[in-house]
């Protein structure tokens, strides 16, 4: 595909990195989730604090999905299954097709480690014929 726009999402349920590859892997913005504060104290209203919860997370998954619209190709990863959920979210709004969405598991890695995966990644070594 011409001008193909590939991004990479480290995630957690936390934040998120966002790292544009083109020639090489550079990380281009962060997202964070609002943290959710004990305002009813002794845990007497955590119904509240769970709704909280979920619209920080409807609110993340949204600043996410706003920031990789412009990408034909997109790939989430990470430790948790906040990629997984995001990617379902992704697919029930019909947004990324299977061609331009993978979901890879990996371990918490540090700004440079997420940057070095991306490009092994993309960057596969020529093997000859």
């Amino acid at each position: 595909m011409k001008n193909e726009r590939t991004l990479a999402i480290w995630m957690d349920y936390s934040k998120a990195f966002l790292i544009e590859f083109t020639d090489k892997a550079r990380e281009i913005d962060t997202v964070k989730v609002q943290p959710v504060k004990n305002t009813y104290g002794n845990g007497l209203h955590s119904y509240h604090e769970d709704q909280k919860r979920k619209e920080n997370r409807h609110a993340f998954f949204k600043k996410i999905t706003q920031k990789a619209q412009n990408y034909s190709r997109v790939i989430l990863f990470g430790p948790s299954s906040a990629k997984v959920e995001l990617s379902h979210q992704w697919h029930k709004d019909g947004l990324f097709t299977d061609q331009g969405l993978e979901v890879i598991t990996t371990g918490r890695l540090t700004e440079t480690q997420r940057c070095h995966w991306v490009n092994n990644h993309f960057i596969s070594p020529v093997v000859a014929p």
